[in-house]
């Protein structure tokens, strides 16, 4: 019979090759989510607020400005007229 520890995933999770493989990944993504950022400066908010933060095992690419939702989706504008979103987010995926 075959035993599989409990604790299996958490073992694997912290494998240093899983460790920079995870971390190789997102910084792949970062640099693809930072450079759309980066295209979009109307304020300079957005990008002060794009933060990468890596713990092990995970790690998240985050923007924390208060608009990113209409920012990477798009919005109507005061006049009425729609505002293409820069899709930043799907950038990442």
């Amino acid at each position: 019979m075959v035993w599989i520890d409990p604790q299996i995933e958490r073992i694997v999770a912290h494998l240093p090759v899983v460790v920079d493989a995870v971390s190789d990944e997102l910084d792949t993504r970062a640099d693809r989510v930072r450079a759309v950022v980066a295209a979009h400066v109307h304020t300079g908010d957005l990008s002060s607020s794009f933060e990468v933060e890596t713990n092990e095992p995970d790690s998240t690419v985050s923007i924390a400005d208060p608009n990113v939702i209409s920012i990477n989706y798009g919005h109507r504008a005061v006049n009425g007229r729609w505002v293409e979103g820069i899709h930043a987010i799907e950038a990442a995926l």
